[in-house]
């Protein structure tokens, strides 16, 4: 591990959280990049260049299922790589629970695109998903969700117990914590999706468990604002000082 000890000045910071991994790319980060733009490939892969303008119509009504996917893996890039702009943690477990990671998004990323595209493209001959299924689908799209965010917090966890070592600051500590209590919340809600998606099922509510399950994840913004508002002032305590 590239550890910086209390002593090392790390001057730049954002928002009171100092930079540890600003100076360079590791090569843990450069794979994993590699292997996100592998995943967002993997997108339009199956995309082949229009003869007609009815093909060209067809694939733009693919659009908003690939924006869907490509914005929730920008959010995951996003969140791995302020993990490792922040800490800058290269050691086993931080390559273990990054290769996991890496894993998990690889694997799912075509049933994400089967998800989102079984919301916007309709097909008059066939259905898509079954009634039955429908709980199965979030199902699929639950164990990819939790997955991430309990990779995550787990990152987050081993940071923590760096702290002395990383010279975590009482703001970094809570600001760390705080991603801890994010990714959980997060993990709930996908887990709430399925179990209430399941449960409408089960009494044949086939539609009302579509919805109610897709629903579900309305919300994560709320409840991230709500954290966020529940933690303000103590962080701006914390930044006074």
């Amino acid at each position: 591990m590239r550890g910086n000890a209390a002593g090392d000045q790390i001057p730049h910071a954002i928002r009171g959280f100092r930079q540890r991994g600003h100076r360079d790319v590791s090569r843990i980060e450069s794979f994993s990049d590699a292997v996100f733009g592998f995943s967002v490939t993997l997108l339009v892969v199956s995309l082949q260049v229009p003869r007609t303008f009815d093909d060209l119509l067809r694939v733009l009504g693919g659009f908003p299922s690939f924006a869907l996917t490509f914005a929730l893996l920008a959010q995951i890039w996003y969140i791995q790589y302020r993990f490792f702009r922040r800490y800058a943690l290269q050691d086993g477990p931080t390559i273990f629970l990054n290769i996991a990671l890496l894993f998990v998004i690889v694997f799912f990323t075509y049933p994400l695109k089967f998800l989102f595209g079984s919301i916007f493209v309709v097909d008059g001959n066939e259905p898509i998903i079954r009634g039955d299924q429908i709980a199965q689908m979030y199902g699929v799209y639950a164990i990819g969700y939790v997955s991430v965010f309990a990779i995550f917090a787990l990152l987050h966890v081993h940071a923590l117990r760096k702290g002395e070592e990383l010279a975590l600051t009482p703001l970094e500590i809570l600001d760390t914590r705080l991603s801890i209590g994010l990714a959980v919340f997060q993990i709930g809600v996908g887990l709430l999706s399925v179990g209430t998606a399941a449960l409408f099922v089960s009494f044949g509510a086939y539609r009302t468990a579509s919805i109610v399950g897709g629903f579900t994840y309305a919300l994560i913004p709320i409840g991230i604002t709500t954290i966020r508002f529940a933690t303000r002032e103590r962080r701006l305590e914390l930044r006074k000082r």
